[in-house]
């Protein structure tokens, strides 16, 4: 069964509530591609496609998308956006891509995708400082978290898992066991640490900055929550970042 949280430990850790949380029954979409406040749906792109600016064949194309990862060469999941289907009875589902400007989206042939809905989602709350995961739209585990600075912060607006990687040795002394990358963009910074600026929910060497707001625009929490949400992540899960 789900447990609220009460609090966090000094580590960041998730402290269960006194009182138990709705069972977290599971539950089902109305239909492939909808998303509501309890499923969301992730499409793993089964080869490669032209991604369009439309659900038509004819619309301008804003480029191949492939059906592996561009840094781990796993099978790309892409956050599914909307569908449609043509006249034609042709179906067409919209996801989104890791890839700038923030947002960026591309229509792909339903033929091309195999969808699945996930009942997962995580949410970070900037104004609060902290990290939620939630299952069929209940809080199950909170945890502190870092965020960026007033020169260099999160963005806001509903990401997903991108290509969530397991640390270097080098990093993980900083970052660390587990980077799970987002499709999330620094607003200000177009390259760091020799990477696109991308934004990740990661582990951290400095404990006692959380709660604070002094990253490059990455989310940090403690070594034992990344790990605890390594544990549940998926590539195309929702990651809403909100100001409050």
């Amino acid at each position: 069964m789900a447990v609220l949280v009460a609090g966090l430990s000094a580590t960041g850790a998730a402290v269960p509530a006194t009182q138990s949380a709705p069972p977290a029954t599971e539950t089902v979409a109305p239909e492939p591609g909808v998303t509501t406040p309890q499923v969301s749906w992730v499409a793993r792109v089964l080869l490669p496609a032209a991604g369009r600016t439309a659900p038509n064949a004819r619309a301008r194309a804003v480029g191949r998308v492939m059906h592996y990862t561009a840094y781990s060469r796993r099978p790309n999941d892409l956050m599914v956006t909307g569908t449609f289907v043509g006249t034609n009875g042709r179906r067409w589902v919209r996801v989104q891509l890791p890839k700038r400007p923030n947002g960026s989206t591309a229509w792909l042939p339903a033929s091309a995708v195999q969808l699945r809905a996930i009942n997962k989602r995580i949410r970070v709350r900037l104004a609060s400082r902290t990290v939620e995961l939630l299952q069929n739209g209940v809080v199950v585990k909170r945890f502190r978290a870092a965020v960026g600075t007033g020169g260099t912060p999160t963005p806001v607006g509903t990401f997903a898992v991108q290509d969530p990687v397991h640390s270097t040795a080098s990093q993980r002394s900083y970052l660390g066991p587990y980077i799970i990358t987002l499709t999330a963009f620094s607003p200000v910074l177009r390259t760091f640490m020799g990477g696109p600026g991308l934004i990740a929910i990661h582990g951290t060497s400095a404990p006692q900055l959380l709660g604070q707001a002094v990253s490059h625009g990455c989310i940090r929490v403690s070594n034992q929550s990344v790990s605890q949400l390594w544990s549940v992540v998926e590539p195309g899960m929702r990651v809403e970042i909100t100001k409050t």
